[in-house]
């Protein structure tokens, strides 16, 4: 039995650990052993306790622990560990040179342009690390793939493109209720929801300028935000709120574990993001049957054609944002655009789909 040892250096909830929990939760299923380390509790380990996998705590706080490099380097070889698969830049550069020490073949996953940051210490000297140390290294769109290819020493043959995949049955199934209930909004509002942790790289401030003209123009339209609320940007998100003109109709749940049933009652997806790897979330409301607007932030090109499965708008734009919502109230557009991204998602960005793609590469590496 081939055993993969599997590193992330987040403890979320977010887009990265979303695929890094549900390609275990796959491969549960499958021949492959996992093992699991994690740098402290949080929603990723709730997350892969519930699959009946116990994940192995090693803190890896600091700019370089040699005492986590330590305690890997003794469980790669106690538990005979064939493959170290790891995800974002901090368990890449620590992967990569397990594998060069162990001699063990590895994978280094990149989730977006954040993993790559300009502004990253010491950044071309991970990137050499991981391109000496890492057997494959997968991105998760074209753009991130020639963003690396472009700007980093990375070897340009050792890059391959894995679409991140999502659960159709989690996301499919007949249209939910109660959350209209729960804000208070009465049953003709028609309600605008995005999903991401508030972060800079998901564009918030243009939703807020966006549903501040949307609240003169239409006030029966509402936006609702869920994602972890980081508080400095959080508060700057309050201070732009509390200066508008017009009050705009915003609700920020914070972090929910009921997503797919709120994907299920929203009437519009939108993403404002300014950069984005790959959108877990604009794939989740294609399979959830919910017309998409998304922002040219870099993965949305590659999951969305515009006119036929959603809108592509352009970044930081928010009048572009409300003329789009205007737009998706005509019923026709809608249906065709729901049809089309329904069929889209399930085909290119199943997690069966990327399950098989991870496999090959598993079993290449270990052959």
């Amino acid at each position: 039995m081939t055993t993969i040892l599997h590193l992330i250096d987040t403890t979320g909830p977010g887009g990265a650990e979303t695929v890094f929990t549900n390609l275990l939760k796959e491969l549960e299923q499958t021949e492959f052993r996992n093992v699991v380390v994690l740098r402290g509790e949080g929603w990723v380990a709730e997350k892969v306790r519930s699959l009946g996998i116990t994940p192995h705590m090693i803190d890896s706080k600091g700019s370089f622990n040699l005492g986590y490099v330590k305690a890997l380097r003794q469980l790669i070889i106690g538990e005979r560990v064939d493959l170290i698969h790891a995800h974002l830049l901090g368990s890449n550069v620590y992967g990569a040179l397990l594998a060069l020490i162990c001699g063990k073949p590895m994978i280094a996953t990149f989730h977006g342009a954040v993993d790559v940051a300009s502004g990253e210490r010491f950044l071309r000297a991970k990137f050499f690390l991981i391109g000496r140390g890492a057997s494959t290294i997968v991105c998760v769109s074209k753009r991130l793939q020639q963003e690396l290819a472009e700007r980093s020493p990375l070897p340009a043959h050792k890059l391959q493109l894995i679409y991140n995949g999502v659960d159709p049955e989690a996301f499919s199934g007949a249209r939910a209720s109660g959350l209209k209930e729960e804000l208070g909004l009465p049953q003709d509002a028609t309600v605008v929801i995005s999903i991401g942790n508030i972060r800079p790289a998901k564009g918030y401030e243009y939703l807020v300028d966006a549903a501040v003209t949307m609240a003169a123009q239409d006030p029966k339209v509402h936006f609702v935000v869920v994602g972890h609320q980081k508080a400095q940007l959080f508060n700057k998100l309050m201070d732009q709120i509390a200066r508008a003109t017009t009050q705009p109709n915003i609700h920020w749940l914070g972090f929910r574990q009921d997503v797919a049933s709120i994907l299920r009652q929203a009437d519009i997806f939108l993403l404002p993001s300014v950069s984005e790897g790959f959108s877990i979330s604009t794939v989740e409301a294609m399979m959830a049957g919910v017309p998409i607007i998304a922002t040219r932030s870099g993965g949305p090109e590659e999951i969305i054609i515009d006119g036929a499965s959603g809108r592509l708008v352009p970044v930081r734009d928010a009048e572009a944002i409300v003329t789009a919502i205007s737009g998706m109230m005509e019923p026709e557009m809608r249906k065709g655009m729901i049809v089309e991204a329904e069929r889209t998602a399930k085909d290119r960005f199943s997690l069966q789909s990327m399950l098989a793609n991870y496999k090959e590469i598993y079993c290449q590496l270990v052959n």
